[in-house]
């Protein structure tokens, strides 16, 4: 039986009687980087959305790459523009020099390995061949190995003081499993960079909160005390490697940390009594979380997406003053629920949101004013209501009228069961960072100004 194709996107359509052809090997490849479909212009043999803006089309095709799939597992999204060129990416407003492909080994070797499956990243290819030329039994490039040995910490280490610094390439390359193994033989507590929120939960001993946001969170997790360092899919981005220069420091990709620990002990002591981001905040966090009165904390508003969201669900949100709050303030136990890209796009969480509808997957999209106001917002939501669905984001800010926090909970109910407003939805919330978290954990420094 054929699968359900969602509102606005178009079937994609196999070769017809006849030989192979290069546009046959590019679909095929693109399917095995976990591209859904295209944005733009179609290939034949994926799903497509057809997309009139290029600017719009590179968009959508950061949020698909960068929301990944439903249990956060990282893919390509794709864009096809004029040219034509071929937009590979999981990083919102990335850039990539273009690459022209002039033949079929050459687009073979360009696939092989593009960046961003892991940590976000983005390429971009001039097809400069002929897409309809027959091919006879060329082999589809296979992603490649991690070509480096093996790591092995030795047992006589475990009396030092380890902490792991974790990104979201531990997510996108699902290696949850693996970080709890090394975690629990070290007895070493994982501070998460904002794009790996929910690799421990949130009032577990072994996280040590999220880092990257403020000045000095990461060395209130314990970063700078601890006798080494081990990081794991960074996303330079939202921890510049500068900051780790100065430490003793074991890079490890993330696939390899369940048996970096091999010959050590299954079971390493809980890390009480190690410094903790969450516990720093928190006496600055919980009044905020607790307020119930209108204009809501944007931590109590944060708290709410988390207590709403189901199952395969995700809060998506646009870097700046709600994006923070969301990521500040967000109680997620499950990687790849809470989404706020390291870079800031204007409209990336209204693409987010119609990404989500297109996989039919819940979600809670949130952006302030300037994100509102963006054009780029209006083009996504215009486009949503052109393919039929009911795409909505949240605007925290001044505006609104909900009288309380229990308001908001029936408003998230009513946007996730498809009652709710579409569009822009104004919520008052509080966005401005009080002077006394601004003083325990220094300046926000995530996305800063060019």
């Amino acid at each position: 039986m054929a699968s359900e194709v969602p509102d606005g996107v178009s079937a994609p359509t196999g070769p017809e009687d006849g030989p192979r052809t290069v546009e046959d090997l590019l679909a095929a490849r693109l399917r095995q980087l976990g591209v859904r479909r295209t944005y733009g212009l179609a290939v034949r043999g994926l799903d497509h959305v057809p997309v009139e803006d290029p600017d719009v089309a590179v968009l959508l095709a950061d949020a698909d790459g960068r929301l990944g799939h439903d249990d956060g597992s990282g893919r390509l999204g794709a864009a096809t523009l004029a040219g034509p060129i071929l937009h590979l990416s999981s990083a919102p407003g990335g850039t990539a020099p273009l690459q022209t492909v002039g033949s079929v080994e050459e687009l073979v070797e360009a696939l092989a390995d593009p960046p961003g499956l892991a940590v976000p990243g983005t390429s971009a290819l001039h097809l400069d061949l002929d897409l309809n030329e027959p091919i006879d039994d060329v082999p589809l490039p296979e992603t490649g190995a991690e070509r480096v040995p093996v790591l092995l910490l030795d047992p006589s280490l475990a009396g030092l003081r380890i902490l792991v610094l974790a990104g979201p390439g531990v997510v996108r390359t699902y290696s949850h499993t693996g970080l709890r193994n090394l975690t629990r033989a070290a007895g070493a507590p994982v501070l998460s960079t904002f794009g790996a929120i929910g690799l421990e939960r949130w009032d577990s001993p072994f996280h040590a909160g999220v880092g990257g946001l403020q000045a000095d969170d990461l060395a209130l997790g314990g970063l700078d005390d601890a006798d080494l360092v081990i990081t794991t899919g960074l996303d330079p981005a939202e921890v510049p490697p500068a900051r780790v220069a100065d430490l003793v420091v074991q890079d490890v990709p993330p696939r390899q940390l369940g048996v970096l620990l091999k010959d050590w002990p299954p079971q390493g002591p809980e890390p009480t009594g190690r410094p903790s981001v969450r516990a720093a905040l928190a006496p600055f966090l919980r009044p905020l979380w607790e307020a119930e009165g209108a204009p809501l904390t944007a931590a109590r508003a944060a708290l709410h997406l988390s207590g709403a969201l189901p199952d395969r669900g995700v809060v998506a949100a646009d870097p700046g003053p709600a994006g923070f709050w969301v990521a500040r303030a967000t109680p997620s136990s499950f990687p790849g629920a809470v989404c706020v890209p390291a870079t800031a796009e204007p409209g990336f969480a209204a693409a987010a949101a119609l990404v989500a509808a297109l996989d039919g997957r819940p979600c809670l999209a949130v952006t302030d004013p300037v994100g509102a106001a963006a054009e780029a917002t209006g083009a996504v939501l215009d486009l949503a209501a052109v393919l039929g669905h009911r795409v909505a984001v949240q605007v925290w800010g001044g505006e609104g009228d909900l009288a309380d926090a229990a308001a908001h909970v029936a408003l998230l109910e009513s946007l996730l069961d498809g009652r709710g407003p579409a569009g822009a939805v104004p919520v008052p919330v509080e966005l401005e960072v009080p002077e006394a978290l601004l003083d325990v954990a220094g300046p926000v420094v995530a996305w800063p100004a060019e």
